[in-house]
């Protein structure tokens, strides 16, 4: 099972002092949770007025510096759409990921297939040959995926549940999953949750044998209610979980 970290997301200090901004903060929770069990990144660069950004220049700067702290570790960013609203123009970004080198353009990079005009950025993903999970939220998220030409040449596809209730969470995941498997579409799964549905969503994609993850953009809380002190302690957390019986 992979355990990928996910760093930041759009969570800023007011959220918990310790969510990583900067790619040299980005590159040391790095290092500190690949130390830990981590197998893959999941990150949200930033420009240098902090907000979160899909220029290639912010991209590749983290990029770049995740890869010196943790050398061949699969390194993947977000094209969500409240970054850059209009279609046209965040196509135009994630396009311009093409022109960067190996050691600056990212792995892979999720897609929201609930987001307008979701298909033109997974194509150009493609096209810049950056592998593209595709982000399952919800159940008629399934039909656009299996309508989508390239639907096969994802990497995975992520199951995100949106409930913070664990039990209505799992429940997400369990119809998700088995919707996909309907379909017939022979893709890795990731599946994880968010907030108060994070921890239970993990547990369960470790008893069915899927990949997850997990990190200060989902949860900023251990399994027992307590604050997480860093995205270390949540990957050291959910190493643990992963390997109960």
């Amino acid at each position: 099972m992979l355990l990928k970290a996910c760093l930041n997301g759009a969570r800023a200090a007011v959220d918990h002092p310790r969510v990583p901004v900067t790619p040299e903060a980005l590159a040391k929770d790095a290092a500190a949770c690949h130390a830990v069990g981590a197998g893959a990144f999941h990150v949200h660069p930033r420009a240098a007025h902090g907000f979160e950004s899909l220029d290639a220049a912010d991209l590749g700067a983290t990029v770049a510096d995740l890869r010196r702290a943790c050398p061949g570790v699969p390194v993947g960013v977000s094209t969500g759409a409240w970054m850059v609203p209009d279609v046209k123009a965040r196509h135009a970004r994630v396009a311009s990921w093409k022109a960067l080198s190996a050691s600056t353009r990212p792995d892979f990079a999720s897609v929201n297939l609930s987001e307008p005009g979701w298909e033109s950025i997974a194509d150009a993903l493609l096209d810049a040959g950056i592998g593209v999970e595709a982000g399952v939220w919800f159940p008629e998220d399934v039909s656009r995926l299996t309508a989508w030409p390239q639907a096969s040449k994802c990497l995975r596809i992520l199951v995100e549940t949106q409930s913070s209730q664990p039990e209505a969470a799992c429940q997400e995941a369990r119809t998700l999953v088995e919707l996909l498997r309907a379909t017939g579409l022979e893709r890795p799964l990731l599946v994880h949750g968010s907030e108060g549905g994070a921890w239970a969503v993990l547990g369960w994609a470790r008893r069915h044998g899927f990949d997850t993850r997990i990190g200060l953009e989902d949860t900023l809380v251990l399994p027992d209610g307590q604050r997480a002190q860093d995205n270390a302690a949540l990957v050291s957390a959910a190493i643990r979980v992963m390997r109960e019986r």
